[in-house]
């Protein structure tokens, strides 16, 4: 009876492991070509994944076919630039060869945040070229700049921009019936100084009678959600309907206005993706602890962190802050807490060292029955494949907003108090800060802030006052060597910074840089 008893468990972990939602995230520069997509398709199989989420819509543009099967919603997007102009259909491809391993396929698409960050493509960009409009604006009716976030947003409280995208999105999924998910991504304002659009102000005016400014941008946020649902369920009533939110919820609601929390209660997606990116265990362990008490586990796929910000393979466990067994960690611990699987950001990430194939091997298991044998040989798809030109928004992924997915995700580190003990950690860093008027080419008066960078990749940094407090942080991703950035001084505090003597602080990631500078008074205080 014992024995039969052990039998029991084991095979019950093993068809239970089976069931485990295990997805990845493909950013478009792995889905320019049907070699590609073979090639993701491959390693997701040899790595025991289940899901890949192709993203598909990137920022405002097209990774598939607009109006492929009929033209009953309107979607004028163009082709991606990241596509050649040869008519190949990332989408329509990858639903094929998927199907083939019984790997399901979520077309991944980018909702509020219109424009990518390149100065260059935001002038090709559709939404900035036909409906600059809709772009958003501060309280302070300042129109929002691209180097603001990773784009230009435009605003969830104008009509008119959510009858745009759901549109698109119906034509989506009514253009590809085989679809198994539509999967949104930056649901959301960019933060909370957003949003301030003059059409949103004369609703909230009239609408908004009991509600808290916040709460009623959450309200748009989740109408939409809303309406998305009840949209694409009416084309195809067995999509799913997912989205990547921010983990930690209380962030989530006070600086974007997405509760999710609620999306989930009320049925308006099948699934949430939070993308716990956070590098502190213990923060994770307390977000996975909280999502667990308030929500369905089982409603839930957890988003993991799966890059190094300066493209080394997370294989080298010696060096990186973060790596592959961190990323095997958060898988132990998601399991622990029963939740739905497990979501990597990115495939792009994984894929340097082969460290998607060894995390495969380390973390997912599969019963010897239910293994999928891959129709292709590894011999088969294993090509050289022309290196990419990523473009700088790459790079400041979130990854996601996301990103990461969104880019922007990843929550600020902070240095409390820095004193003697820290700051001898900390390495000099060139850099210059000047004042200049809105003449010289940018919108307003503005710092422009002169850089020598050590090494390329997404960085944050943080000025902190006389008393070693932070005032100011955000992204950015810089070249290596000479860069020049700009600032037009407002802090988190929505205020605008005061004139002397402040410490920058610079993460790369995996080293910390410092500079002491000197602000002179801009020009509109």
């Amino acid at each position: 009876m014992k024995r039969i008893l052990i039998t029991l468990i084991i095979l019950g972990i093993a068809l239970g492991l089976s069931a485990e939602i295990r997805s990845l995230w493909v950013l478009p520069w792995n889905m320019q070509s049907p070699q590609a997509i073979d090639q993701v398709i491959a390693d997701a199989v040899y790595a025991h994944q289940n899901e890949i989420m192709l993203e598909v819509r990137y920022r405002s543009d097209a990774l598939y076919t607009p109006n492929r099967l009929n033209t009953d919603f309107r979607n004028p997007e163009p082709r991606s630039y990241v596509l050649k102009d040869d008519g190949f259909d990332p989408l329509a491809y990858a639903i094929a060869r998927a199907n083939e391993h019984e790997i399901k396929v979520q077309a991944w698409v980018i909702v509020f945040n219109a424009t990518p960050l390149d100065a260059k493509l935001v002038q090709k960009n559709y939404i900035y070229q036909h409906h600059p409009e809709w772009i958003t604006y501060n309280e302070r009716t300042e129109r929002m700049r691209s180097s603001a976030q990773f784009g230009y947003f435009i605003d969830p409280g104008i009509p008119e921009v959510q009858d745009y995208l759901l549109d698109v999105f119906s034509d989506i999924v009514s253009g590809y019936p085989e679809l198994y998910g539509l999967h949104l991504d930056y649901v959301r304002y960019p933060d909370a100084v957003w949003g301030y659009h003059p059409i949103s102000k004369r609703r909230f005016s009239v609408e908004g009678k009991g509600f808290s400014w916040n709460q009623w941008r959450m309200q748009q946020v989740t109408e939409f959600v809303a309406k998305c649902r009840d949209r694409v369920k009416s084309i195809n009533p067995q999509i799913m309907l997912s989205a990547a939110v921010f983990a930690d919820i209380y962030d989530a609601k006070t600086s974007y206005a997405q509760d999710w929390y609620s999306w989930l209660q009320q049925g308006l997606i099948d699934r949430a993706y939070p993308m716990a990116y956070q590098m502190n265990l213990g923060i994770f362990e307390r977000q996975m602890q909280d999502m667990s008490q308030n929500c369905n586990a089982k409603d839930i796929v957890v988003g993991i962190r799966a890059w190094d910000p300066q493209g080394k393979s997370l294989m080298d466990t010696e060096h990186l802050r973060y790596s592959i067994n961190d990323v095997a960690e958060r898988i132990r611990v998601i399991r622990e807490y029963d939740f739905a699987g497990i979501a990597l950001f990115s495939y792009e990430g994984l894929k340097v060292g082969n460290a998607l194939q060894y995390l495969g091997n380390l973390a997912y298991f599969e019963a010897p029955e239910l293994v999928c044998e891959p129709l292709l040989s590894r011999e088969a798809i294993d090509y050289p494949i022309p290196e990419q030109n990523w473009p700088a928004e790459f790079n400041q992924t979130p990854a996601p907003q996301h990103p990461s997915p969104e880019q922007s995700q990843i929550p600020a580190p902070t240095h409390p108090g820095l004193g003697k003990s820290q700051t001898s950690a900390l390495q000099p860093l060139t850099i210059d800060i000047q004042s200049v008027e809105a003449s010289f080419g940018v919108d307003q008066d503005m710092y422009v802030i002169h850089l020598k960078i050590p090494e390329e990749g997404r960085w944050l940094w943080e000025l902190h006052n006389e008393k070693q407090k932070r005032v100011y942080h955000r992204y950015r991703y810089y070249s290596k060597g000479d860069n020049e950035d700009y600032w037009d001084g407002m802090l988190d505090s929505d205020a605008y910074i005061l004139a002397g003597r402040y410490k920058l602080i610079l993460d790369s990631g995996s080293q910390l840089y410092q500079a002491d500078v000197n602000l002179g008074k801009l020009l509109h205080e």
